[in-house]
Parts: C-alpha cells; sequence; structure tokens
C-alpha cells in the first residue's frame, strides 16, 4: 500500500510529467515577416502578359474567339487558370490587348509618314493611303480586329471609347480639317472622320473578303473615299 509521502510523490511527479509535455509557443509578434512567394516585378508581368497574348491570338486565328475558354489559354500558355487570372479578368480583356498592340503598329506607321512637304490634300491621301495598305498587308490583323465572331457591342464600344485609341486617330481628324477649304465645328469634323473611315474600312473588308473580284485601283477607291 503506498504512503502518504509516496502518494505525494507520484503525484508531484505526475504533474511534472503533464508540465513536461506542454507544447513551448513561439514567441511570434505581428510584425514578423509574412510567408509567401514574393510579388511579381513589373518586368516579369509584362512578358507573361506578352505571352499569353502570343499564344491566344493563335488560339483565336485557328478556333475562333467564341470557342476558347480561359481554361483552353491557360493549357496553352502552360499555367493553371489560376495564374492566368492574375494576367488577365477575362478573354475580352486579351483580346483588348491585342487590338491595342495592332493598332500601335499601324499608327506607329502612320506617324513615321514624312509628309512635311507635301499639300493638306496630298497629306490626308498618304495618310488614308497607308492606313488601308496596313490592313491588305496584314489581313489577319484585319480580322483580328474587325472579324471576330462572338464579342458583343458593348465590348467593342468600351475599347473604341478608350482615351488612347481616341487621341491615335486625332491625325485623321487634323488632317481633314487642314485639307479641308471650309471652317467645320468639332462635332462635323467627328462626323467627317466616321464617314472616312467607314469607307476605309468598307474598302480593306472587300478587297480582303472578296479579292478575286475586280475593283478599281487602290489609289481610285481612297480618292473617291476622301
Amino acid at each position: 500500500m503506498a504512503t502518504a509521502t509516496s502518494q505525494t510523490f507520484e503525484s508531484r511527479n505526475g504533474s511534472e510529467k503533464k508540465k513536461m509535455k506542454q507544447p513551448i509557443k513561439p514567441n511570434i509578434s505581428h510584425k514578423s515577416v509574412k510567408l509567401g512567394r514574393p510579388p511579381i516585378s513589373d518586368d516579369k508581368r509584362r512578358e507573361m502578359r506578352e505571352k499569353i497574348a502570343a499564344s491566344t491570338q493563335l488560339l483565336f486565328q485557328t478556333e475562333g474567339y467564341r470557342q476558347i475558354s480561359m481554361r483552353r489559354i491557360a493549357a496553352e500558355v502552360g499555367c493553371s487558370p489560376m495564374t492566368l487570372y492574375k494576367y488577365y479578368d477575362a478573354k475580352i480583356d486579351i483580346l483588348h490587348t491585342l487590338w491595342s498592340e495592332v493598332f500601335e503598329i499601324m499608327f506607329n506607321r502612320l506617324d513615321a509618314l514624312e509628309l512635311a512637304n507635301e499639300s493638306p490634300r496630298e497629306r490626308l491621301v498618304c495618310l488614308t493611303s497607308a492606313y488601308v495598305n496596313y490592313w491588305l498587308e496584314n489581313p489577319e490583323h484585319y480580322r483580328l480586329v474587325f472579324m471576330t465572331e462572338g464579342v458583343n457591342q458593348p465590348d467593342v464600344s468600351t475599347f473604341i471609347a478608350n482615351p488612347n485609341i481616341v487621341a491615335r486617330y486625332q491625325v485623321f481628324l487634323l488632317a481633314i480639317a487642314n485639307a479641308s477649304s471650309d471652317q467645320f465645328s468639332q462635332d462635323e469634323l467627328k462626323q467627317k472622320l466616321d464617314a472616312m473611315m467607314c469607307f476605309l474600312n468598307g474598302i480593306a473588308h472587300n478587297l480582303i473578303t472578296i479579292s478575286q473580284h475586280d475593283w478599281p485601283p487602290i489609289d481610285y477607291l481612297i480618292d473617291a473615299a476622301v
């Protein structure tokens, strides 16, 4: 039979064992460094966005915008859908990026034209001719911008209303104003620009999509448009 002394010892010994089994809590302050991946640098983010856009352009051209999902794009790029959404919110955002790249190339070409010694009328003709010829030389770009199926009108309107795109079209607005002997209000100039672009895009569209037809020379068509 255990004595009082031995019971007391066992009781204390058991208490000590229980105390020893309690885990030691680390002293972590709220200022500790958070674990996780480092933030993506601007260069890496730009490179990944360009890679995604390039891969997606091929998909849109070969399989069609309507048929492509974000999951399909992620598989083509070689990343998870979750990773893809870190760079683009939706496939329309990728399409807008591709459209922006096309217009950037095209307007840079127009800006590079040497028109200082040309008359106002000749400048307008040169600009419009270069505009149409860009689409004719790059029909895949024309189809991507103007013939992508499955795009909602609000998505198109959002892109057209982009201040950067509007600003680039001012080169035509200025050329129209300078080439005209009449004084027009801003609203009238805008209407003339819209009408001219309808003509120019129509020329490009018909020459690209109905190329076998015996159309008049492009210079004749452009002269009629401006």
